[in-house]
């Protein structure tokens, strides 16, 4: 019989993993770390699952509860739950979370109620910067280097890079139509992330930032979670340089995977992912209930959020992304 049971020993969480990570992809989202660090920004409530049959440990599921919903992972592109790959099992999450609303993000499908419009694209890192390289086409590895001609500097830290990050970040999702995350979750994941890194990387044109990310890691997997760039340096490659030189920094820490997050397919974004050679994995959001309308495809929201000016963006942003995950 398969049963959820509370993790209470976050090594024995890791060290299944550890095992696992060879097997399948393992990725930011089953930090454990994770769950507390949105219930003390959102007031959601972390429950960390180990799954068991027959009283013996097979699998993880990281979980949030949102009001009467169960959630793995709000605000990240993954999620579900991960299974001994020796484990002969077929899980029914609707049997498991049993009469639970839920909604879990995962590269399986889990129930009949899907939503199947996200992909995510994952590079496979090689074990030098030069061969990485040398897996684009010429057209792009030439975009590349003409980007690194420019007098542009990067560095990379935490707390001390926050605002410059926040700076680039919010404009952009004001240009975008979104409402941007609180600065107190980018702060908490820099204080209390643990078992990886929690980076941001930033360019400058002088002391003026003009491309700034924030990468999570967990267990050799490294993933550029928020990026922004300043529109007026598009011109430049300025996106192309970030990306690059994360890359290399991923390299440079022995990851094995770098992850660029999700897209909408055959999206603009996804298209540019494109020129990175990576590996392309539909995401499933599995329900307990049938998918009705995705409110964020409403694009009328997107027209008026728009509209406001950047101050009333950042306030208003703060208090919704608590419910739009």
């Amino acid at each position: 019989m398969i049963a959820l049971s509370a993790c209470q020993d976050v090594k024995t969480w890791n060290e299944f993993l550890k095992k696992e990570r060879g097997a399948q992809l393992v990725t930011i989202a089953h930090n454990p770390s994770l769950g507390p660090i949105l219930e003390k920004t959102f007031g959601y409530t972390s429950e960390n699952m180990l799954i068991t049959m027959n009283d013996e440990m097979i699998g993880v599921l990281p979980l949030v509860k949102i009001g009467d919903k169960l959630v793995s992972m709000p605000h990240f592109s993954y999620g579900g739950p991960i299974i001994n790959s020796d484990a002969d099992v077929d899980l029914c999450l609707t049997t498991v979370l049993e009469n639970n609303k839920f909604e879990a993000r995962s590269f399986d499908k889990l129930t009949d109620n899907l939503y199947e419009n996200k992909i995510t694209c994952i590079v496979e890192l090689k074990e030098t910067v030069e061969q990485q390289l040398m897996e684009f086409k010429s057209s792009f590895r030439r975009k590349i280097r003409k980007s690194e001609k420019y007098d542009f500097t990067v560095v990379s830290g935490s707390m001390e890079l926050l605002d410059d990050f926040y700076e680039v970040y919010t404009k952009k999702m004001l240009s975008k139509g979104s409402p941007p995350l609180g600065k107190s979750f980018f702060q908490n994941l820099l204080l209390d992330y643990k078992y990886g890194e929690a980076i941001i990387t930033a360019a400058y044109d002088g002391s003026q930032v003009i491309a700034a990310g924030f990468t999570l890691s967990y267990l050799s997997f490294n993933e550029l979670c928020w990026v922004s760039t300043n529109s007026d340096y598009d011109k430049y490659n300025v996106n192309s340089f970030l990306y690059w030189n994360i890359i290399k920094d991923s390299i440079q820490k022995n990851h094995r995977y770098f992850s660029m997050g999700r897209s909408t397919k055959n999206s603009s974004n996804h298209l540019y992912k494109r020129h990175w050679k990576p590996m392309e994995i539909p995401i499933f959001y599995n329900y307990s209930e049938p998918v009705g309308n995705q409110l964020k495809e409403l694009t009328f929201l997107t027209k008026i959020w728009k509209l406001q000016p950047l101050r009333t963006s950042v306030y208003f942003g703060q208090i919704v992304s608590k419910y739009l995950y």
